[in-house]
């Protein structure tokens, strides 16, 4: 006979009166209270000759904390994908992989959230069949590893980018870009394709439930569970420590020698000639043709790109560490049961695992948005709310003034030759 917690009957039942020391009751107990007799017959089916399954209102809870995850997450990342390609100036390398990142998270969403909601309310069935089940168990597959490999496209590109930007001019492209997403996906989709096969319906005496065609203690469930966990979590994460460290340690070296450049130069610079168009954010474009005189610093131009760039790797390396942290626990729990003899699941830290990677998958466009400037300026463009007062947008030429189909920015034509780091310098 299925026993029935205290607390679920005092959740549906609340005037009802049970002793302090009373923990479980039997069915047949609830028939005595008539208050209770229709919660007695809802629960034969639900609880079945399983006696561990969700309070009621852990469930209620779960299914609010996931559905409201599951709509910020899908909402945020499709706010992010259009304003990379809607708003002007904003697909860069870095952009094209956040984009991915963003279509893995989505996908992650779409996979995962009906299934995780459905398992806390029907217990003993499976209802979306032998093809949702294959679905359900590839697509978070692939929107898990996807997601690792774009990271991991970031982070080197970024590398390359801050380590050795002359080289950067030609490798980190947005047509590359665009290439290494796609092979992403290609691979992605192959070498997830097994889940396909082996995901499979298993029934028993309670009921159907969504598994796997290999039992836990196969050794080829053991080499696809480990050699997954290594290649896309253990290893991408060493890897960013290093590369990270020898960003900070770059941006550290490029400081130090900005500071005695600037003291070599002096700090009032020097007088140029600038031809100076304007654009309001508002859409009102104001040109110009004017020659004057302003004075302009060498260590000015340089700070504002060091800001620039410092700003971009805090940003990735949150990204990177969020990650990292929001996928430990259920990654180490799932390594931990493929070898353990006795399986350790509990129900909290199941929850409380299964929250935190959909915080993961829900909280990158809140990061973008805090702390890229050029991120929050996309977004208010895209909605229309953009500051009537005019900013200025500066971008260096060396030898001259290059069109860009007629939109203004202000241009400061320099009369100097400007070294390769400056030209090339990438703005996120």
């Amino acid at each position: 006979m299925a026993n029935i917690s205290a607390a679920d009957v005092l959740w549906l039942c609340p005037t009802l009166k049970l002793p302090a020391d009373v923990v479980k009751l039997d069915l047949e107990d609830l028939l005595k209270y008539p208050e209770c007799a229709g919660m007695a017959s809802l629960s034969g089916s639900s609880a079945g000759a399983d006696d561990e399954y969700w309070p009621i209102h852990t469930r209620i809870i779960m299914t609010f904390i996931f559905a409201c995850l599951s709509i910020v997450g899908i909402v945020g990342n499709i706010l992010v994908i259009t304003v990379v390609f809607k708003v002007p100036g904003m697909i860069t390398p870095t952009n094209c992989y956040l984009v991915s990142l963003a279509l893995s998270d989505c996908l992650f969403f779409v996979a995962t959230a009906p299934t995780e909601i459905s398992y806390l309310h029907v217990t003993d069935e499976y209802i979306f069949g032998s093809i949702g089940c294959s679905m359900f168990s590839y697509l978070p597959f692939l929107a898990i590893n996807t997601s690792s490999l774009s990271i991991a496209a970031f982070t080197i590109e970024r590398f390359i980018g801050i380590c050795y930007p002359i080289q950067a001019r030609y490798i980190c492209t947005v047509k590359r870009a665009k290439m290494i997403i796609a092979g992403i996906w290609a691979f992605c989709i192959i070498y997830n394709s097994p889940w396909l096969y082996l995901a499979t319906v298993k029934e028993d005496e309670h009921g159907s439930a969504c598994g796997f065609k290999l039992e836990r203690d196969n050794w080829t469930y053991k080499t696809i569970f480990f050699g997954d966990f290594f290649a896309f979590y253990v290893i991408p994460m060493f890897l960013y420590m290093i590369i990270y460290g020898k960003i900070a340690f770059t941006l550290k070296k490029n400081d130090i020698r900005h500071q005695v450049t600037k003291k070599s130069h002096g700090s009032n610079g020097s007088r140029k000639s600038a031809i100076l168009t304007s654009t309001s954010s508002n859409g009102t474009t104001n040109t110009t043709a004017t020659t004057c005189e302003f004075q302009i610093t060498r260590g000015g131009l340089k700070g504002s790109s060091k800001k620039s760039k410092n700003s971009v790797v805090k940003m990735l390396a949150l990204v990177v560490l969020v990650f990292a942290v929001c996928w430990l626990p259920y990654r180490a729990m799932v390594m931990y049961n493929s070898f353990a003899m006795v399986r350790w699941d509990p129900d909290w830290y199941i929850f409380f695992s299964k929250t935190l990677i959909f915080v993961n998958c829900a909280i990158n466009p809140i990061v973008y948005n805090v702390m890229s400037g050029k991120f929050r300026n996309a977004f208010k463009k895209l909605f229309g709310k953009s500051s009537s007062k005019t900013y200025y947008q500066h971008t260096l030429y060396p030898g001259g003034v290059r069109s860009s189909n007629g939109m203004a920015e202000r241009r400061l034509l320099m009369t100097k030759q400007m070294s390769d780091e400056e030209s090339t310098t990438q703005k996120f």
